[in-house]
C-alpha cells in the first residue's frame, strides 16, 4: 500500500471526502480486496486508539480521584477543634436555656407582682383564704361574694396558681355587673398575655 491509499483511507475514515471521493473509494473496495482489508485494519487500528485514549482519560481521572481523596485523609482532625466545637455547642445551648428561664421567671414575676398591687387592702392581709372560699359559697350579700372572688383570685396569683388565678379572674371579668369586672379584665389583659 503506497502513501496514496493511505491518505484516501484516512480521509473517508475522517469523513473529510467529497461525495464523489467517496463513491470512489467504496467502489474501489468493493472490487479491490486488498485495499478492503487494509480498511478493515485501519478501521480498527482507529478503534483500538480510541480505547487508549479513552483508557488513558479514566486512568487520569482515577489518579485525581486518589490523590484527592489521599489529601482530604491526610488532613488530620486536631482534637482542640473538636473541643471548640463542642464548647460552642454547649454554650449556645446553655444561653438559651438561661435566657427562656429569665423570660418564664419575669413572666410570673409580673403577674405576682401585679397581683401584690391589688392586694394593698388591709382586709386581704388578715383574711386567710379558706375563710375567703368559705365565704363565697355562704355570702347572700353579693357585695361580699365579690370581693371574696376577687381577693381569692390575687391570692392565686400570688401563690403561682396562674391557672385557678386566670378562670376565676376571666369568670369575674364576664360578669358586667360584678364589682371588681373592669379590673379582673385589666388584670387579665396586662398579666396573661
Amino acid at each position: 500500500m503506497n502513501q496514496e491509499q493511505f491518505d484516501r483511507i484516512e480521509s473517508y475514515l475522517q469523513n473529510t471526502l467529497s461525495e464523489a471521493e467517496k463513491r470512489s473509494i467504496e467502489a474501489d473496495l468493493q472490487s479491490d480486496d486488498n485495499l478492503r482489508a487494509e480498511m478493515e485494519i485501519q478501521q480498527k487500528l482507529r478503534l483500538g486508539l480510541r480505547a487508549l485514549a479513552i483508557e488513558k482519560q479514566l486512568l487520569n481521572a482515577r489518579e485525581r480521584a486518589n490523590k484527592r481523596s489521599e489529601i482530604s485523609f491526610a488532613r488530620k482532625i486536631n482534637p482542640f477543634q473538636i473541643w471548640s466545637i463542642a464548647a460552642s455547642i454547649v454554650l449556645v445551648l446553655g444561653l438559651g436555656w438561661w435566657i427562656w428561664q429569665t423570660n418564664t421567671t419575669s413572666e410570673s414575676s409580673h403577674l405576682a407582682t401585679l397581683a401584690e398591687q391589688e392586694m394593698t387592702d388591709a382586709q386581704y392581709k388578715s383574711i386567710p383564704l379558706d375563710s375567703l372560699q368559705k365565704l363565697i359559697k355562704t355570702a347572700d350579700l353579693r357585695n361580699a361574694r365579690e370581693k371574696a372572688e376577687w381577693y381569692i383570685a390575687l391570692t392565686y396569683l400570688k401563690n403561682g396558681k396562674k391557672k385557678q388565678a386566670k378562670d376565676l379572674l376571666t369568670r369575674i371579668s364576664k360578669t358586667p355587673r360584678h364589682t371588681y369586672s373592669q379590673k379582673a379584665k385589666k388584670l387579665l389583659k396586662e398579666g396573661f398575655k
